[in-house]
């Protein structure tokens, strides 16, 4: 039977204080600030207008969504190229039993038919216009970034927001098409390159622009810094958790995901604990829960966790989300944010995995985004 140390910590209610200053990246909710309930099932559904109003209140800069046609050319926002994953009947609320493509669907077909999945009956609502979409931003005040292909959606919404919004797809040639009638963010899907390599095409498509890819690999602190250097924009999009944890430390200026967190310039924690010279290897076990049943219930919440560590550490946040790090060899410190969605008494755990890891310090911060 595994031996568990639970640490007597202070717990600290202190008097809220500003979040650190450090340089964090640009935070953007990709498909908006949705979540799930522990059933697997959608409370605040991918790609809806309920999940931009949660990111506006998460602190998060923008919102990435996904624009597609109808079979009717009407332009709505959806994922996938079939309505299962994320939609239901509207009739009775029932599974989709077989593929339903959207390009199959007529504009009026798909808002009488089907809504969006959610275990909030509130929620369930119609998949959502471009145009609502983007109604919802500019009421919450965040940016949109657009991916698509269609060259329809960047005009509209250039037409509302001005050049305030982010143009996020690939091909150096469509994007100087969109260069021609705005003045936006332009962000270059890649899968590699050398970064020589990649200011050349940013330099064809000007103006304000960078680069976006799911290759956490290609993400060194040298090839951040060359670009950012130069002047672009660097975003790592939904990369694994430890991959986003390393890409922030090298430099990226834009993360787009659907579960971190780093708190707005000036917002103040609610709860703090403390945590230092603790080494694994000195004790008779390998794991430590350094905080159990947090009394931390909100709606919106949030964890950022800094800590200085040696060696190989696991994270655990509510015994689901894991993240892996090392330092090879040498101390390392790292920022860690997590949203808490609707979460009760939040966990956190650490794990040694070969009972040799030293931590030099710690501490989690809470923020109640609700507020």
């Amino acid at each position: 039977m595994k031996r568990f140390l639970l640490l007597t910590l202070a717990l600290f209610i202190l008097l809220p204080t500003e979040a650190k200053t450090e340089k964090y990246p640009q935070m953007f909710a990709h498909r908006g600030c949705w979540s799930k309930n522990d059933k697997g099932e959608f409370v605040i559904p991918e790609n809806s207008v309920a999940a931009v109003a949660a990111a506006k209140k998460m602190g998060y800069k923008g919102i990435e969504c996904d624009v597609h046609y109808t079979k009717d050319k009407r332009m709505v926002i959806l994922h996938d190229a079939t309505l299962n994953r994320t939609a239901r009947n509207a009739k009775d609320y029932s599974k989709l039993d077989k593929p339903i493509k959207l390009s199959d669907l007529t504009f009026e077909e798909l808002r009488r038919d089907y809504v969006l999945e959610s275990a909030d009956p509130s929620l369930r609502t119609p998949i959502p216009t471009l145009e609502e979409l983007l109604v919802e931003c500019k009421k919450q005040g965040i940016v949109p970034m657009l991916h698509s292909a269609l060259m329809e959606s960047y005009h509209v919404a250039q037409e509302m927001f001005g050049d305030e919004w982010i143009c996020f797809t690939g091909g150096v040639a469509h994007m100087q098409k969109v260069r021609e009638f705005s003045n936006c963010t332009i962000l270059l899907a890649i899968n590699g390159g050398t970064a020589e390599e990649i200011i050349t095409d940013l330099k064809k498509i000007g103006g304000h622009c960078g680069i976006s890819t799911m290759n956490y690999k290609l993400y060194t602190p040298e090839f951040c810094k060359a670009l950012t250097d130069a002047g672009y924009e660097v975003q790592a999009s939904i990369f694994p958790r430890h991959e986003t944890v390393r890409a922030q430390k090298s430099g990226i200026t834009y993360q787009l995901t659907d579960y971190s967190f780093m708190p707005p310039k000036g917002k103040k924690y609610t709860k703090k604990i403390k945590l230092s010279d603790i080494t694994f290897g000195n004790l008779d076990h390998k794991e430590v829960i350094i905080a159990r049943g947090f009394d931390h219930n909100c709606k919106y919440g949030a964890v950022v966790i800094d800590m200085e560590f040696e060696g190989d550490i696991k994270l655990l946040i509510n015994r689901e989300i894991e993240i892996s790090l090392s330092s090879d060899g040498q101390p390392i410190e790292y920022c860690i944010g997590q949203r808490l969605i609707e979460c009760k008494n939040p966990t956190i755990e650490l794990l040694s995995p070969n009972g040799k890891a030293k931590l030099i310090k710690m501490q989690a911060r809470l923020y109640n985004m609700s507020k």
